[in-house]
């Protein structure tokens, strides 16, 4: 069992995989593109929510949006991603708007469908904890690194003073953003940082500012001649596939083997 009731992938790969086509390996308009985005954003909400196949839904249904912020307990991440998405497709799927999409919004529905994408770990890490299975980690990790980011740094404004979210947060930012980005983090949370023990396994760090000092310091050290593994989906699943899922058949584990597996339905390998 997964936790779900009504929504099952094998119910959505065709379709997810035609919009993934049409979102990021076709030739079709912006406007097109972003229609895409609308109908794939459904198919995420559908599984946040575990919504019956055959109820039909729309990303500006009032009771979808209620019920998006009950659960996610108005998490922003959420909120805005749909209320983007919602403008967005309403402005972009009637004839009466002709003008051009411009860049700014077309990146606008990108990164919204992102978020939702986040959502999904958000919410399932709210519900089993991000430090409770050290497998669960070690596979989050198969994920693009703006996508890590995104979910972990709403973990930390939830709970700023879990080390296991503080300590990966970093090296999220160093990979999707640069070291001076991480720098930059570390120092403005830098006073509350300085407060929090460090990793039982990194007793020669009094604080957790400290290991992610050092942590920066090294990586960025080997990143300055050897490039991030993989940054995209694209690269990623070369070693999802290589790696598969986790094995066990707690819900926990298998929760997250099926948000993983939603997530990589009809990607493509990088060349």
């Amino acid at each position: 069992m997964t936790g779900f009731i009504f929504f099952n992938n094998n119910d959505y790969i065709n379709i997810s995989t035609d919009l993934i086509h049409d979102i990021f390996y076709s030739n079709i308009s912006s406007r097109g593109r972003i229609s895409s985005i609308r109908q794939y954003s459904e198919i995420l909400i559908r599984k946040i929510l575990d919504i019956n196949p055959k109820k039909q839904i729309t990303v500006g249904d009032i009771t979808i949006v209620k019920s998006l912020k009950k659960k996610s307990n108005n998490n922003k991440l959420i909120v805005d991603a749909l209320k983007n998405i919602q403008t967005l497709g309403n402005k972009y799927t009637h004839t009466q708007v002709t003008e051009i999409v411009s860049d700014e919004n077309r990146e606008k529905a990108f990164d919204a469908l992102l978020d939702i994408s986040a959502f999904l770990f958000v919410d399932y890490f709210s519900k089993y904890g991000f430090e409770k299975t050290p497998e669960v980690k070690s596979y989050f990790s198969l994920l693009p690194p703006e996508l890590r980011y995104k979910v972990l740094n709403n973990l930390y404004e939830m709970d700023s003073s879990n080390i296991a979210i503080i300590d990966k947060l970093c090296i999220s930012i160093l990979k999707f953003k640069g070291e001076a980005a991480a720098y930059t983090w570390l120092k403005i949370h830098e006073s509350e940082l300085k407060n929090i023990p460090s990793m039982p396994e990194e007793l020669q760090n009094s604080t957790i500012y400290d290991t992610c000092s050092d942590k920066i310091k090294i990586l960025s050290a080997y990143f300055a001649s050897h490039d991030v593994i993989y940054k995209t989906f694209e690269e990623a699943i070369l070693y999802y596939r290589e790696f598969g899922k986790i094995q066990g058949n707690t819900p926990e584990i298998v929760e997250f083997n099926d948000i993983m597996e939603l997530l990589y339905i009809g990607r493509r390998p990088a060349k």
